[in-house]
Order: structure tokens, then C-alpha cells, then sequence
């Protein structure tokens, strides 16, 4: 019984610190994307529908439209570098982050919503606003 016990514990543990990676590797994965100006690989983050906001303009979009909205971006604006300055969580489980990405067309402060669904993370909103 004890060896069970044991072996039930350490199999709980193992899960436990695998599911918390892969939980990190998933966000990390978001701020990637943006740092190599990757539209496609943002939409794979992408639930329903996204809200968008570059510069002042700002709208709900499908997957589809926002994956297409953010490589028009990306074409204008090819990134340089995005530095993370802060990031946090919600009680309810719900991560974000604010970062500085520099492109070939200026400076932009980028902020990231996005809430957890089984082990990914499906982004919520993404602003660009020009500093």
C-alpha cells in the first residue's frame, strides 16, 4: 500500500511540473512571435476572436482577420527587438504582459491579455501603442 501511495505521489508530482512548464513554454512562446514579427504564429494563440489595437485604431477581429491585420503590421513595422518590462496573472489564472517593441517604423509600448484554456494560452487583446 505504501509503495502506491509513493508511486501515486511521485507520478502527481511529475505531472505537476511538467503541466507548469509547458504553462510558461506557451506564453513565452507569445512574446517569440512577436519578437520575430510572426503573424502566423500568433494566430495559432488565437481563440475566437481577438481585439486589436495599433496606434489609435482598435477593433474585434476573427482569427483569420486578426492573423491578417498583424502581418500587415509586421510588414510595415519589421521588428528590431521587444524587450518584456513587466508581466503579471490574474487570480482567475489570466497572464499579460507589457513590452517595448522597436521596428524598422518607430517604437512601439505592446501589451499582451491572454487567458489560460486547458495548458495554452489563448490571447485575448494585443495593443500597439506608439511611443
Amino acid at each position: 500500500m505504501r509503495a502506491i501511495a509513493k508511486s501515486l505521489f511521485i507520478t502527481l508530482f511529475m505531472f505537476a511540473l511538467t503541466a507548469g512548464h509547458t504553462y510558461a513554454q506557451g506564453f513565452d512562446n507569445i512574446a517569440a512571435d512577436i519578437r520575430k514579427g510572426d503573424a502566423a504564429g500568433l494566430s495559432k494563440s488565437f481563440g475566437g476572436n481577438v481585439e486589436i489595437s495599433i496606434k489609435d485604431a482598435q477593433n474585434s477581429y476573427s482569427k483569420s482577420q486578426a492573423e491578417a491585420v498583424l502581418k500587415n503590421f509586421f510588414g510595415t513595422h519589421v521588428p528590431k527587438s521587444f524587450n518584456i518590462i513587466h508581466q503579471g496573472q490574474s487570480p482567475e489564472g489570466a497572464k499579460y504582459f507589457i513590452g517595448t517593441l522597436s521596428t524598422s517604423a518607430g517604437t512601439y509600448r505592446t501589451y499582451v491579455y491572454a487567458k489560460q484554456v486547458n495548458t495554452t494560452f489563448v490571447i485575448q487583446e494585443i495593443r500597439f501603442e506608439a511611443q
